[in-house]
């Protein structure tokens, strides 16, 4: 059986971002369009990605917040892990939104 190369190490902690989302974009055969309201957009960042690199792959032009929402910005971050204090600030602060403590219970 061949070993997954990519997948991180069973003690290896992942970084996961919260993002507050007003207004998510829903999914349908063949469309998509905004649904307003209070959601979460959670974010598993991989264990191999440097600060960087996870930024990117949630702001740049076709990164993930411009793929799950129709809202400028986040209404607030927050993020756990390795990585979390240094992405959440570098995003509260480009996002201009609040920047709060992760409280994974609630899914933010």
């Amino acid at each position: 059986m061949a070993s997954d190369d990519t997948a991180p190490a069973a003690d290896e902690e992942q970084t996961i971002v919260y993002l507050g989302n007003r207004q998510p974009y829903v999914y349908g055969p063949g469309e998509r369009t905004a649904e307003a309201g209070k959601f979460c957009t959670t974010v598993k960042i991989p264990a191999s990605h440097a600060l960087m690199e996870a930024i990117h792959d949630i702001v740049g032009p076709s990164g993930i917040w411009a793929t799950l929402s129709a809202d400028a910005a986040p209404a607030w971050v927050a993020a756990q892990g390795p990585l979390g204090a240094a992405i959440a600030g570098v995003l509260a602060s480009h996002y201009r939104c609040e920047l709060r403590d992760p409280e994974p219970e609630t899914g933010a």
